[in-house]
């Protein structure tokens, strides 16, 4: 007879199988990865057969409704991209890293987390504020003064309406943004045409002066969500959720995916006698597991799609301000599916619901986890130094008051510290923000 000890290492190595590895694997996965890799699976096994299926939204540009006249490829002074840095994490993932760590309330991160889903490929927001604010149920102006912190996280400039604003916001971290830089962005359309004689005349500058400031926006992004490594793809949300009487259905998107199948008439024809027709036995068996594996992800999506509609209805009713405090944890008890898989589920996974097409992620109130301490710590310092300044108003803040804020946030910072973070942002002193504030 077995010893509970031993059944217990039997039963684990058991349940861990390479089929279960990979429906793990692709439990993480979002939409655009995972066909990704069954079409590199596809490609090694001539048994499984893919069908590509019509996506849920179009990714053809004449279809796309043009939301801006002023087109960041025709400011050719400041159109030359940085030069592409190593892939790593995509700036979509850093983002959301900022954002978890500037917003410590959980309803203003789950805005900022919807605004991220909403950027195009420079980082732009080609919807009005006042829609989404209307789409979450909030006022207008609370999700302006979000969109503000965001416009000047890392790199400066994401989230803005346009392009005038996304180079302002950058000037104003310079410290440049004087009335004549701000005459100078209200005239893009003569800047394209290299219109210098009404520039100089609009902006009452010498020839020179007038130099220096396009050498200043030449040397600014015009399109700073513009990731080479991981382009803006057309969101593909992997549930769907409406209204049903007086509550809400829920149904896995299999438009997002193409559906697999195993060749059977290729199947019928295996010799199981030669070498060739058991190694295609071999791939039939693992076209199998790959269907399995990704019914396996289906139904785990469904699950913790259906629990988050039941914990957090009042969302679905009533907007952001109803969302509930709503942790990890607490789902993978109602669900009985371990915390780690529900962190999968949630990861790089979207949901269409009647409020628009919202991140999971956006439903927890769980802030990021350090994962090394003492860098994790400065960087959370100088996210939320730079928020503290983004958010100031006609009271400047000086660096005594800056340290005061963020030791009441519960950050153990000297005076001389919070000098060194702004100064390393590149962030003016209060005395020279102020003179700035006069000016403009």
């Amino acid at each position: 007879m077995l010893s509970p000890g031993l059944i217990q290492r039997q039963s684990q190595s058991l349940v861990m199988t390479p089929q279960l590895r990979q429906a793990i694997a692709m439990l993480q996965l979002g939409h655009q990865e995972l066909a990704q890799s069954l079409q590199q699976i596809a490609e090694l096994n001539p048994l499984l057969v893919l069908e590509p299926t019509d996506t849920v939204a179009s990714s053809d540009p004449a279809e796309a409704p043009d939301y801006h006249d002023d087109d960041p490829d025709r400011f050719t002074l400041g159109s030359e991209q940085p030069e592409a840095a190593a892939p790593g994490p995509s700036l979509h993932d850093d983002l959301s890293s900022q954002i978890h760590l500037t917003f410590p309330a959980y309803r203003d991160r789950a805005a900022a987390l919807y605004l991220l889903a909403s950027l195009d490929d420079a980082g732009r927001l080609p919807e009005r504020i006042s829609d989404i604010a209307h789409a979450l149920g909030m006022e207008t102006a609370a999700l302006e003064s979000i969109r503000h912190i965001l416009m000047r996280l890392d790199p400066v400039g994401v989230f803005c309406r346009s392009l005038e604003e996304c180079l302002a916001v950058q000037l104003e971290r310079r410290g440049r943004l004087d009335p004549a830089m701000k005459i100078l962005l209200a005239n893009l359309d003569l800047l394209a045409r290299r219109d210098w004689r009404l520039l100089r005349q609009k902006c009452q500058l010498a020839q020179d002066d007038l130099l220096d400031m396009l050498a200043e926006i030449q040397a600014l992004n015009p399109r700073p969500g513009f990731d080479p490594h991981h382009p803006v793809t057309p969101i593909q949300p992997d549930l769907i959720v409406r209204r049903n009487g007086d509550g809400f259905r829920l149904t896995f998107n299999h438009r997002a995916l193409p559906r697999c199948h195993v060749d059977t008439d290729m199947q019928r024809h295996i010799d199981g006698s030669t070498e060739a027709g058991r190694q295609l036995q071999t791939y039939a068996s693992e076209a199998s597991a790959v269907i399995r594996a990704l019914d396996m992800r289906r139904q785990t999506i469904l699950k913790v799609g259906a629990e988050i509609i039941r914990q957090q209805t009042a969302f679905f009713e009533d907007g952001i301000s109803a969302l509930r405090p709503l942790t990890m944890r607490e789902l993978a008890t109602t669900t009985d599916v371990h915390e780690s898989t529900i962190s999968r589920v949630v990861n790089g996974k979207y949901m269409d619901t009647p409020r628009g097409i919202v991140p999971l992620r956006m439903f927890f109130s769980t802030a990021l986890q350090a994962s090394d301490g003492s860098v994790q710590s400065a960087s959370a310092i100088q996210h939320r130094l730079r928020a503290l300044i983004a958010a100031e108003g006609d009271d400047i803040l000086s660096d005594d008051a800056l340290t005061a804020l963020l030791q009441k946030d519960g950050f153990a910072i000297q005076r001389r510290t919070v000098a060194k973070y702004r100064e390393g942002l590149g962030i003016a002193k209060s005395s020279q923000r102020r003179r700035l504030k006069k000016t403009s």
